[in-house]
């Protein structure tokens, strides 16, 4: 009887360069600003808004509309559902990549 590939645990919504790398970069900081992110990124704010709107909706990031100085800004972290899930997409994954063929 064949085991279970360790593939079927990865989920597609982390699956995309653009969440994967948007994801591990919020898995080191407690919050990022919207421009840092995107900047650090080098994303369009069209493009990282439409991918963050994806991650909020599966509730892997929280997003927060904050005013510094009379000046509107958008604070984003990974939520602790987020960061549970995704560092077990990262077990998975690490699995998938280190899998031996017998």
């Amino acid at each position: 009887m064949a085991t279970e590939q360790p593939r079927v645990h990865l989920t597609t919504v982390m699956h995309s360069p653009i969440r994967l790398a948007i994801l591990g970069s919020l898995r080191h900081v407690q919050q990022v600003t919207f421009a840092d992110l995107r900047e650090a990124l080098d994303l369009s704010p069209a493009e990282l808004s439409r991918q963050l709107s994806i991650l909020e909706q599966e509730e892997m990031v929280e997003i927060a509309k904050i005013r510094e100085r009379r000046r509107p800004v958008t604070q984003v972290r990974l939520s602790g559902t987020g960061r549970e899930r995704f560092e077990k997409y990262l077990v998975q994954l690490r699995m998938v990549v280190q899998a031996d063929i017998h």
